[in-house]
């Protein structure tokens, strides 16, 4: 009969030697791993870490579960169960929980061959998460690293005309919308049934045209998709740093996907997502060079490991990722702490003057 294991080196042993006693040993593997995280002064640390430089990373090992991840997610992001915000019904696209915890797949939707560019998390919605949590549960074999980007930072370096031009007009963020049943043509990238969470056209014709949050919808000139308007504001409050460039200009401009074999060829305008100006005008090339050289210049790579689970403040720290590769899928979580309001705001003349007509 075996005896009860002393330490995680007998367990570990006697894992290998009893494989039915395997998944209930690399179990308790695990709970010991987490509750000796929890049960020492490394969430504390971590808070002020979070606090100090906009984000930690609590490294609980490739053993760690994804309900061990939620777990010291929420402990970092001051949270109960019960206190995380929702992504379905408010991202671009739907995502798919993991393991039947609050996290989602972060990887939908984002073509692995490119870049994902730097943006705060749901910087286009009218409510948005305070912090947001990365978990690594499967990395890519080639690349994959994340990317963060210190918007403190980034607003201290950009030219005082660019910031006071997005004051004045915001963006629009625009995406293009199929119907599901489209999912295997080439140019689909998202559904409206997933945007919008319903399967009825009419309704979500209803909660896309909504002048309260400065939301338009219309029927693409191809009658297969919906062409989906937003302006925002490109600031946001933040309760240490005050006023905080808060955005996702880069992750929504349609440049963002040059070098995919379908959508290179495509004009920007009609790819999935593109982000104008907030009085319709395009982005000048000059403009997209300052930002994108800012955001370089403060960039900090991540290399995230299984187990690994980094929090961000959402509203200072954006976040990206490298290109990957390789057979393995890279599996990341994504979980949203509570949200904040966004704060009144007004978009200029020609925006309203078209949502007016719309």
């Amino acid at each position: 009969r075996a005896r009860p294991p002393k330490n995680q080196a007998a367990m570990q042993t006697l894992a290998r030697r009893l494989p039915g006693m395997a998944t209930s040993t690399c179990s308790a593997l695990r709970s010991i791993a987490t509750a000796a995280y929890l049960q020492s002064s490394a969430v504390d640390a971590g808070i002020q870490e979070l606090a100090h430089k906009g984000y930690t990373i609590a490294r609980l090992g490739a053993a760690a579960s994804v309900r061990d991840m939620e777990v010291v997610a929420q402990k970092l992001m001051r949270i109960d169960g019960t206190g995380s915000g929702s992504y379905n019904g408010k991202g671009g696209v739907s995502r798919k929980t993991i393991d039947d915890t609050s996290f989602v797949d972060s990887a939908a939707g984002a073509p692995s061959e490119l870049k994902i560019q730097f943006h705060n998390e749901m910087a286009y919605a009218t409510d948005f998460p305070k912090y947001v949590t990365f978990a690594m549960v499967h990395q890519a074999d080639l690349d994959g690293t994340t990317i963060l980007a210190d918007n403190v930072m980034v607003q201290s370096s950009m030219s005082e005309m660019l910031l006071n031009k997005f004051r004045m007009l915001g963006v629009q963020y625009i995406r293009h919308l199929h119907h599901e049943s489209e999912c295997d043509a080439p140019d689909y990238y998202m559904s409206w049934q997933g945007a919008f969470q319903t399967d009825s056209l009419e309704e979500a014709m209803k909660r896309g045209n909504n002048k309260d949050n400065f939301s338009m919808v219309e029927q693409c000139s191809d009658s297969r998709r919906l062409r989906h308007t937003l302006w925002c504001p490109v600031f946001h409050t933040h309760p240490e740093h005050g006023e905080v460039f808060f955005n996702s200009v880069l992750n929504r401009h349609g440049s963002w996907m040059d070098g995919h074999a379908h959508w290179t060829p495509v004009p920007n305008s009609e790819r999935p997502y593109h982000c104008l100006w907030g009085d319709g005008t395009e982005l000048s090339q000059d403009e997209l060079t300052e930002i994108r050289r800012v955001y370089e210049d403060c960039t900090e790579y991540v290399r995230l490991n299984p187990g690994d689970v980094l929090v961000l403040d959402n509203l200072r720290v954006v976040h990206g990722r490298t290109p990957y590769s390789g057979k393995s899928r890279r599996l990341l979580g994504l979980l949203l702490s509570d949200m904040v309001p966004r704060a009144p705001c007004q978009p200029p003349d020609a925006y309203m003057k078209v949502l007016n007509a719309a």
